[in-house]
């Protein structure tokens, strides 16, 4: 079975309006030649009856003496135009006294072999009109004429042929404004489709269609950009779940700094990345010395408000690049991309312990809560993950048990553990 190509609904309108004008011209000069044609034939006839009217108020004498000549030359005088095809004069008993015949009449109408087709539907092929002839009351006879109105005929077909000018003139125009007729009648639906390809390609809901003056499109758009708000709003009411459930993913509820999930997965990246662009990193883990007689004194609600100050402190000391995560409790950790010295690294893990310091404004105890850290660079203080981070642990523990609120690198702590065995450690 073929199918039948979609045409556009411009294109349709198109052929509407160009066949709707052609019937509508049409019809017009079929119902104008139907009325020229009755009003010729009007004419026609009103003339002929005119003509046969003169013919008998003079052929009265003629009838009385029943003078054929002198019938003949009433009929010559009164009937002379070419117009008339025959004349002649009847008695009352029915016979012909006179007759009167034109030229070049030699053939019948009947016959319609040399009337032309304009008089044949104009109905003026042929007119004939009777006249009583009639003299001090008495009926003496009749008048009758045949006549044929050619001109007309010929402005007749001059108004067929003229009016059908200018059916093809019109037929050509709206052909060449049919097109944009339709286009402009089709703008609306146009934009709206326009609209709803930029919704399915961008998958943006933003967009809405332009108002329009078509009653029926209006109350579509109207319903569709409804349709786009309720989505839109329902499409922004997931992507904020979606983050919420991110953050509750990735992020520590209470500070907001990155939970150990997270911190993991870069630390893994950076060193799966650091065999292509050799881009070191340092890590700084920190755990903080008496926060644990902070909430036993002071209860939860002030160390959770120490926490969220000193997290907030501290990340405001690191770059947009580095990460700050809550490993759980009072644990924390600073990973720093392109650290690669630990020179840098201390100056960051002091600008940290600062920080921790200056969070005790929360609490009104005579302690101050510190910060025991571990410092460790990769890839000279571990070569994978989960060594490094044991590393820098132990880092962490060896400071604090070393007296708090100290700083330990991993490459002394592994130093240390090593003299200890009787290791000799290579500078």
């Amino acid at each position: 079975m073929r199918v039948k190509r979609p045409v556009s609904i411009s294109i349709q309108i198109s052929r509407v309006v160009v066949i709707t004008a052609a019937i509508a011209v049409l019809l017009t000069m079929l119902v104008m030649v139907a009325v020229a044609a009755f009003l010729a034939r009007s004419a026609a006839q009103q003339r002929a009856n005119t003509i046969a009217e003169l013919v008998a108020a003079s052929a009265d004498v003629p009838l009385v003496l029943k003078d054929a000549e002198r019938g003949r030359e009433a009929l010559a005088a009164l009937a002379s135009s070419d117009a008339v095809l025959s004349a002649r004069l009847v008695d009352a008993s029915g016979s012909v006294l006179a007759t009167l015949t034109h030229p070049g009449y030699g053939v019948s109408v009947r016959q319609m072999k040399s009337v032309g087709w304009m008089d044949q539907v104009s109905g003026a092929a042929e007119i004939s009109a009777r006249s009583p002839v009639v003299n001090r009351g008495d009926l003496l006879g009749y008048a009758e004429v045949t006549i044929r109105e050619y001109y007309l005929s010929q402005a007749l077909l001059w108004f067929v042929l003229s009016g059908s000018a200018v059916l093809a003139s019109m037929m050509l125009i709206w052909a060449a404004i049919a097109t944009p007729i339709g286009r402009m009648l089709t703008m609306p639906l146009t934009r709206f489709a326009e609209i709803t390809r930029k919704v399915r390609d961008t998958q943006e809901f933003t967009h809405r269609v332009p108002p329009t003056r078509v009653l029926e499109v209006q109350r579509l758009s109207e319903d569709f950009n409804a349709m786009l708000q309720v989505i839109q709003r329902r499409t922004s009411e997931v992507e904020e779940r979606n983050k919420e459930l991110a953050r509750m993913a990735f992020y520590d509820p209470l500070t907001g700094a990155a939970n150990r999930v997270l911190l993991l997965d870069r630390i893994t990246q950076m060193i799966d990345s650091h065999s292509r662009d050799a881009r070191p990193f340092a890590l700084i883990e920190f755990d903080l010395d008496d926060f644990k007689l902070l909430n036993d004194q002071l209860g939860h609600h002030v160390g959770d408000a120490f926490l969220k100050a000193m997290s907030h402190r501290c990340k405001s000391e690191l770059r947009p690049t580095d990460t700050f995560a809550r490993l759980g409790g009072d644990e924390f950790v600073a990973l720093l991309p392109d650290v690669g010295t630990r020179a840098d690294a201390l100056t960051v893990a002091k600008k940290l312990a600062e920080a921790v310091h200056a969070a005790n404004h929360v609490h009104t105890l005579p302690i101050s809560c510190t910060a025991s850290m571990g410092i460790g660079v990769y890839p000279e203080d571990g070569q994978s993950t989960n060594e490094l981070m044991a590393r820098v642990d132990a880092a962490m523990y060896e400071a604090k048990a070393s007296g708090r609120n100290r700083i330990k690198y991993v490459h002394d702590v592994v130093n240390s553990e090593e003299t200890s065995r009787g290791v000799t450690h290579e500078n």
